[in-house]
């Protein structure tokens, strides 16, 4: 009964986090009219979860009738909870983690509802079991469970960095200026190359925590400093902005603690 819970749940992280490039959300936001319920962008992000969904649950031998079923409502159900939070005006963190939530939420009580999912007291008894390892797991369950925590650690933690700062109202830490800067220095920020540099900063942010992971997992707890100091002194000279110094510091922290934690539940699955 977890298999095709978790092997729903690995497509729902690969659709939402990995395979939905600029492009696709960039036609989201394009195609959104308030008041009409239509949105070709979301439809084509709902089929690209449909056609993940399916090929996930063929690749793992959980493929059935029951299964068609469940995934078509899935399909139905990620259009509706990604069509009614376009309606938000401010992508706030809460409505991220809302969002997740939701989506989750969805396909197990689908699940459920076709039988291929435990109902909850049992569900919660046979996640305790895991916790005691007392409940054997397969390879094919752990790869799905590893690649599930990978794409959180790595995809899904910088979504909700980059959600938490947004939040907070601070600057991105490539276009925050030091105090008193001219105003054409300011203009210039704005260029396409400030978004580049955005791009790239995404990008060491990837690899850091996915560092972070390889350290947790392999027990190389020094490394978590050595990664920290390398990151600092490649940003030393630019410390010297107090804002620039808090953003780092913050974003740095958060990157540190999300990596950290699930690079503890990979570990914990590496060695199950």
């Amino acid at each position: 009964m977890l298999k095709p819970l978790g092997v729903l749940i690995l497509a729902h992280l690969l659709a939402d986090f990995v395979l939905q490039p600029e492009s696709l959300i960039a036609l989201k936001l394009k195609k959104h009219k308030q008041g009409k319920f239509w949105n070709s962008g979301i439809f084509w992000h709902s089929v690209v979860h449909l056609a993940v969904s399916a090929a996930l649950l063929i690749l793992w031998g959980a493929w059935s009738r029951p299964a068609l079923y469940a995934v078509g409502c899935a399909f139905a159900a990620h259009y509706l909870i990604d069509r009614f939070k376009s309606l938000w005006k401010f992508q706030r963190t809460w409505v991220f983690i809302l969002d997740q939530v939701l989506h989750f939420a969805a396909i197990y009580l689908i699940l459920l509802a076709f039988g291929l999912a435990a109902a909850p007291v049992p569900l919660i008894g046979l996640l305790v079991s895991i916790g005691q390892h007392s409940l054997p797991l397969s390879l094919g369950s752990k790869i799905a469970a590893g690649l599930a925590v990978v794409i959180g650690l790595v995809w899904v933690s910088g979504h909700l960095i980059k959600n938490i700062l947004s939040a907070l109202r601070l600057r991105p830490f490539e276009t925050a200026k030091k105090e008193g800067e001219p105003a054409a220095a300011k203009h210039s920020a704005e260029k396409p190359g400030a978004a580049a540099e955005a791009r790239a900063g995404m990008y060491i942010g990837y690899l850091e925590r996915l560092l972070i992971g390889v350290f947790m997992v392999s027990g190389i707890y020094t490394g978590l400093g050595l990664l920290g100091t390398l990151k600092t002194l490649a940003r030393f000279k630019q410390l010297e902005s107090r804002e620039i110094t808090e953003y780092f510091i913050l974003g740095t922290m958060l990157s540190m603690l999300l990596g950290m934690l699930f690079g503890a539940l990979l570990r914990f699955i590496v060695l199950y």
